[in-house]
């Protein structure tokens, strides 16, 4: 599995001795993952309004502003869509399909370059819950440099990169992740959008690819809070420490490490486990960690009545004893422990 290699601007040798895998911990958790099947990797989107160049369209817009959903002291993005109460990524994937299906400029290139803050967050605005999308003049910007990019190399769609690239992820030049990172909302040295942008295309029946065994999972703050909870990584580094369960900022040096670590357990986790697909694991790993063990609120030992953990999942969290808990409760360093490490905070628009 090759792992992108990191920019020399944000990383040193010292980086390797901040945060690390913890391979015994990886290897107990391969041995709880290996008595479940794990589900497929999926989206709950269909899509069935739109056509293949559309779709492509509308995850490579979609996954550029989706970050921070859920910010640090403000509430979450959240709302209603055809009656249902969604959050995060699900509000934000039922907002853009509803109003993409009836105004199809909006997955057109040409108009994303004219994108503006107000009309973002109009976009994402719900009727009760108000404005909950952060900074969408940020956002904005980066669609509108999505336009900008796609003028300037004659790509009128999604499809025309997958094309180019010859349907090659790293392998070679002119791969997947090369062109994308041309744009500004992908450009992350650690791939995460890239990745996740990938991985649904692929999960949505779309694309394939020549060296499937580069797609890596998109690691996300959620994962991190989860991993470095489980103890898959270990930060070596007493000042990091301090800061992540204090909850202070990091440096873009100490971000990189923490991510580069998470993701590198996540590989070893694919291997360990014979599964050999660090995608499928980056979902199931995704939906525990935002269902069970959450920011503020982790369930431990019982998962509450309100626990969103999706149905595809629940198997897992059903241990010997017939009790509903998270999946890892058994592995957990953090287990019953308090107090718990948080995720990194970390000001950017790459997760």
């Amino acid at each position: 599995m090759m792992v992108p290699k990191l920019s020399p601007a944000l990383i040193s040798e010292s980086t390797e001795t901040l945060v690390s895998l913890h391979v015994p911990t990886c290897e107990r958790v391969a041995a709880v993952l290996a008595r479940h099947v794990i589900p497929i990797d999926q989206e709950d989107t269909k899509l069935p309004e739109l056509s293949r160049t559309e779709i492509g369209n509308f995850y490579l817009f979609l996954v550029a502003i989706c970050h921070q959903t859920s910010p640090k002291g403000l509430p979450p993005l959240a709302g209603k869509v055809n009656g249902r109460s969604l959050r995060g990524w699900d509000y934000l994937s039922a907002r853009l399909e509803g109003d993409s299906a009836t105004d199809h400029s909006l997955l057109a290139p040409k108009e994303w370059g004219h994108m503006t803050g107000e009309r973002l967050a109009c976009l994402f605005r719900d009727s009760e819950a108000g404005d909950r999308l952060t900074e969408p003049g940020a956002r904005a910007l980066l669609i509108r440099n999505l336009g900008e990019v796609m003028e300037r190399n004659a790509w009128k769609a999604a499809e025309d990169i997958y094309e180019k690239s010859g349907h090659r992820i790293a392998q070679g030049s002119a791969n997947l992740l090369e062109l994308l990172s041309r744009f500004r909302a992908y450009d992350d040295p650690v791939c995460k959008k890239s990745y996740f942008f990938l991985g649904v295309m692929r999960n949505a029946g779309l694309w394939s690819y020549v060296d499937n065994e580069n797609l890596g999972a998109p690691v996300d703050y959620h994962e991190v809070r989860g991993h470095l909870r489980i103890g898959t990584v270990t930060v070596h580094d007493a000042g990091l420490r301090e800061k992540l369960f204090r909850g202070e900022p990091v440096n873009a040096e100490e971000d990189i490490a923490i991510r580069r670590a998470v993701l590198e357990a996540i590989l070893l986790l694919s291997r360990l486990t014979g599964l050999k697909n660090p995608s499928q694991l980056h979902y199931l790993f995704w939906n525990v960690f935002r269902s069970c063990c959450t920011r503020e609120s982790p369930h431990c030992f019982r998962c509450p009545s309100r626990c969103t953990l999706p149905e595809r999942y629940v198997p897992l969290a059903i241990h010997e004893d017939g009790v509903r808990r998270c999946p890892f409760s058994s592995v957990c360093q953090s287990a019953g422990r308090e107090p718990k490490l948080l995720e990194h905070v970390f000001k950017t628009d790459y997760y």
